[in-house]
């Protein structure tokens, strides 16, 4: 995965169509990339050995205020701060009904929050292992008890980068048409 590939036409995507669409906050550009030892620090802070792609993309983009409608936490933001805790405190809550096919944490493994949408219950959470040289991580998008499973965060966020794509040029779009 070429995260700064990635990164840079999302980006570019989003920025435009905040220009066309007169939507300032679509335009919020991505964290400047960790460095190796924060990254190594939120590890050790959570307990868990973070897969090759989210390690790569927070080395590339240390979170992100805005991926299309998804806030994603930053090194230094995981496992600490009061919004963090409110929203994992929120994901636990979701995970705790019935609804949510993401209940089961298997051994070894921990859930941690590493994304959320500010409007609806929308949690992006990685099922990380707690010892090295344990099988890869997986990345859950979860809502409204709609649980959908990636192989790791890089396959989750080239679908949702996109998604987020396709939506705004649709929007564009229409409203050329309207015009």
């Amino acid at each position: 995965m070429n995260w700064t590939a990635l990164v840079g036409s999302l980006y570019a995507a989003q920025y435009t169509a905040a220009e066309r669409l007169r939507k300032p906050a679509l335009s919020m550009p991505p964290n400047p990339p960790a460095c190796a030892d924060a990254v190594d620090a939120a590890e050790r802070r959570l307990g868990v050995w973070f897969d090759t792609e989210f390690r790569q993309f927070l080395l590339a983009c240390d979170g992100w205020p805005s991926f299309g409608t998804v806030q994603l936490y930053g090194a230094g933001d995981l496992g600490v701060g009061e919004k963090w805790r409110r929203d994992s405190a929120c994901a636990q809550a979701y995970f705790d009904t019935a609804a949510s096919g993401a209940v089961t944490v298997p051994d070894g493994y921990r859930r941690v929050l590493v994304g959320k949408t500010v409007v609806s219950q929308r949690f992006i959470v990685m099922m990380f292992p707690t010892r090295a040289n344990v099988a890869a991580a997986a990345c859950w998008d979860c809502m409204a008890g709609i649980d959908l499973r990636y192989p790791d965060f890089g396959v989750w966020a080239e679908h949702e980068a996109a998604s987020i794509s396709y939506a705004l040029g649709e929007e564009i779009a229409d409203r050329r048409c309207l015009h």
